[in-house]
């Protein structure tokens, strides 16, 4: 959003507050989780008929979609590794006058040190923002998407995130095509944000790296399930609230045969583990400890100088992030005295917070329209969905309006996530028809956000109520929201 828009914006969100605030003496109101699609404007003749041509193109590029989830399919990259996924997608996009820059300039030092340490991907190589004809005109409509496939033996697709690059560069094809053909104003993006599989959280970084300042509306999608839903506005997120952190033992190392010179990094860290497991009983049933060994010596025989824990603390409760805080504080008090009951060093980095996010629920109802225009019936659920946001860290879904699109696709099997049998689903005919599901819903919706000022300022007035209320109800700080 430019800087002028944004003020105009932030202005507009203050006077709203202030007004609300003084008319009830209960505080702010809960706004709308559902909007009904008939209160949407309506469109023109000539809407109509773009959407029409949005058809046609997404038509045209349906076989090229289809080639390039189905190579990520047989070729899986795991995060910050997806270097030949971003070359084939951003190729694409250069190839339909998109300017594509890789990298992410700006990051935290100490979240860069972290995917160093572990990745070694210094400012996040495999990243990158194609702007259509390099343009930052209002509105902006990003579209968001990852590639990255689990970190197993052999890595594979069971997110099916093969589908994201796919169907979203398409989406961005299509409607460049469309805006650049009928003069509309406006912007396209295609955004890569890497390794959502495994931590750090990197769209939280990129977005505090700025990455995302100009843009004003997010299209995402998931992949193909096996019914479609609404999904409420409102706050929340889809992996609970979690605070990540890293424990670097340092201990003194020795022989095996003579362990009395030497301090043990293991002790520390097993220790530590024993102390958590009895930490447990004394917290509420809404938190959960998760933790692994991710570096420690290979040898049975030497007393271990170095062992790393990678340790989180969840927390089911949304409005529960104080709480969180003050848990995982006492989660650093027990590596502390680990270490001291060891003799040995500890250093602590939190290189990771996951926050709620927002759900638009006049972005909702866009989907929702285009879900029942272009679904099929029989796998679309009455039942609401829950709240998640598009950013799993939270920072980029309470400060940019996003939607996820949930294609309807008749006959699709039943599979667990980060399954084998998942990530088939992809490639098989229900895959290929749930991926020109989402692109037609995204790329129409996106359209309609460039044909309707009006839908875009009711989006964008909404946003600043969620942001206000979620800060009233503790279900986010204040700090969080960018304006």
């Amino acid at each position: 959003m430019s800087l002028m828009r944004r003020a105009v914006v932030v202005l507009a969100m203050m006077l709203a507050a202030f007004l609300v605030s003084s008319m009830s003496a209960q505080g702010i109101e809960k706004p709308r989780e559902v909007v009904p699609v008939f209160e949407l404007p309506g469109e023109s003749g000539a809407a109509t008929r773009r959407k029409g041509a949005v058809e046609a193109q997404i038509e045209a590029l349906s076989a090229r979609m289809f080639e390039m989830n189905d190579w990520m399919y047989h070729n899986p990259e795991v995060g910050h590794e997806e270097v030949e996924a971003a070359r084939m997608l951003s190729s694409e996009l250069e190839e339909n006058d998109f300017l594509v820059e890789f990298g992410v300039p700006g990051l935290d030092p100490d979240f860069n040190r972290e995917i160093i340490d572990r990745y070694d991907a210094d400012g996040m190589p495999t990243a990158f923002v194609a702007k259509h004809r390099g343009k930052t005109e209002y509105p902006v409509i990003a579209f968001v998407f990852e590639v990255d496939a689990l970190r197993a033996d052999p890595p594979f697709h069971g997110c099916q995130h093969n589908q994201q690059g796919a169907s979203m560069v398409t989406a961005a094809i299509a409607l460049s095509n469309v805006l650049e053909e009928n003069n509309l104003p406006g912007s396209v993006w295609a955004i890569h944000t890497p390794a959502e599989e495994i931590p750090p959280p990197t769209k939280a970084a990129m977005v505090a790296a700025g990455l995302f300042d100009d843009v004003d509306f997010v299209i995402r999608s998931h992949g193909t399930g096996t019914q479609a839903r609404r999904v409420r506005g409102g706050l929340g997120n889809c992996c609970l609230l979690i605070e990540a952190a890293s424990y670097e033992f340092k201990g003194r190392p020795a022989h095996g045969a003579s362990p009395w010179s030497g301090h043990d990094a293991l002790d520390a860290a097993r220790i530590f583990f024993n102390a958590v497991d009895a930490f447990r009983e004394h917290n509420r049933p809404s938190f959960r400890f998760m933790g692994t060994i991710t570096k420690v010596g290979d040898s049975p025989n030497v007393i271990n100088e170095y062992v790393q824990v990678d340790h989180w603390v969840r927390n089911a409760d949304f409005a529960g992030r104080a709480e969180l805080d003050t848990v995982a504080a006492q989660v650093d008090t027990i590596a502390m005295g680990a270490a001291m009951a060891t003799f040995t060093d500890v250093e602590i980095r939190h290189y990771g917070s996951y926050y709620n996010g927002t759900e638009s629920a006049w972005m909702q109802a866009l989907a929702w329209q285009y879900i029942n225009e272009y679904g099929d019936e029989d796998a679309i659920s009455d039942q609401l969905g829950s709240p998640v946001g598009w950013d799993e860290a939270g920072l980029g879904s309470v400060n940019v309006p996003g939607l996820y699109i949930r294609p309807a696709v008749s006959g699709v099997p039943s599979a667990s996530g980060h399954s084998h049998e998942n990530a088939a689903i992809t490639i098989s005919p229900e895959g290929h028809r749930g991926l020109q599901q989402t692109v037609l819903i995204g790329a129409v919706v996106g359209l309609r956000l460039l044909n309707n000022e009006e839908i875009r300022d009711k989006i964008e007035e909404e946003m600043g109520q969620w942001q206000q209320w979620g800060i009233q109800e503790g279900l986010i700080p204040e700090r969080l929201v960018r304006n």
